[in-house]
């Protein structure tokens, strides 16, 4: 006779793939928001360390990146909201969903060329 398995008696459980999506999708984020903020913080540090903070090439970067992570705040806070953690519920349409996304989105690319990512390092600007 064959070698037949009995049937599985362990719970069977239904996976949620777009509840599994929907976390993925936020945990990215919060991982690019920490990553920029991070960054950020490195290069306030650098600019104040090497003393280029108090040249006027240095202050002017110095406010873009103080303004940086000011946006930065606000997109931890709708990221906040999209989890439920904040003092709203998390929002359940779907088009609500999408819009806290392009907003924190958009706030990533003004953040992006407040802190000149991808471009020339603080590190480089000249000494006073």
């Amino acid at each position: 006779m064959p070698d037949v398995k009995p049937p599985s008696t362990g719970t069977h459980s239904v996976v949620d793939l777009h509840g599994a999506r929907r976390a993925r999708r936020l945990d990215l984020y919060r991982n690019r928001l920490n990553q920029r903020q991070q960054d950020t913080r490195a290069n306030l540090v650098t600019l104040y360390e090497g003393g280029t903070l108090f040249t006027p090439d240095g202050t002017k970067q110095g406010r873009s990146l103080l303004k940086a992570l000011q946006l930065l705040q606000r997109a931890g806070t709708r990221l906040e909201e999209l989890s439920g953690d904040g003092l709203l519920p998390a929002p359940s349409a779907s088009e609500r969903i999408d819009a806290l996304y392009d907003e924190v989105d958009g706030l990533f690319t003004k953040c992006d060329r407040l802190t000149g990512r991808g471009t020339a390092s603080v590190a480089r600007l000249p000494r006073a």
